[in-house]
């Protein structure tokens, strides 16, 4: 399975150097969670808005390759890597123009916000995301 979230590096990503600040990856890397979702049929608001379900994230470990600049077109291409019963694992890897900036494995858990504990994630999100994996 992969899907691939674009994001154009501007003036607010880069530090003084004129690379990006690294924290702003892991905003790259939530919108690129938050399209995923959106894009099988469960975006955050239904998610978390209606349902009172989250998926927060219990670890992630980033690997920086190469440094982005400002102007830069990265591509963040989501992967499942795992799919268990309350939890995913991803590995998304952030590039430019074929160039490896960075690769990210992380394991989210899918939750009821109503007391922060881990839940089965439901069947119609499993499916879908079942159905995900097989288009690609």
């Amino acid at each position: 399975m992969s899907f691939t979230h674009r994001h154009k590096v501007g003036f607010a990503d880069v530090d003084p150097a004129g690379i990006v600040f690294y924290p702003r990856y892991f905003e790259m890397i939530n919108a690129t969670i938050e399209d995923w979702f959106r894009s099988i049929g469960y975006g955050f608001d239904q998610m978390i808005m209606q349902d009172g379900f989250g998926v927060p994230t219990a670890t992630i470990q980033v690997d920086f390759k190469a440094p982005s600049r400002l102007d830069d077109l990265v591509e963040l291409e989501l992967q499942l890597v795992r799919l268990g019963r309350s939890s995913i694992g991803l590995q998304i890897n952030i590039q430019c123009e074929g160039e490896l900036r960075a690769v990210v494995q992380q394991s989210l858990v899918f939750i009821r916000m109503e007391g922060n504990k881990p839940v089965r994630i439901p069947d119609s999100l499993r499916a879908g995301i079942e159905r995900s994996m097989e288009d690609s």
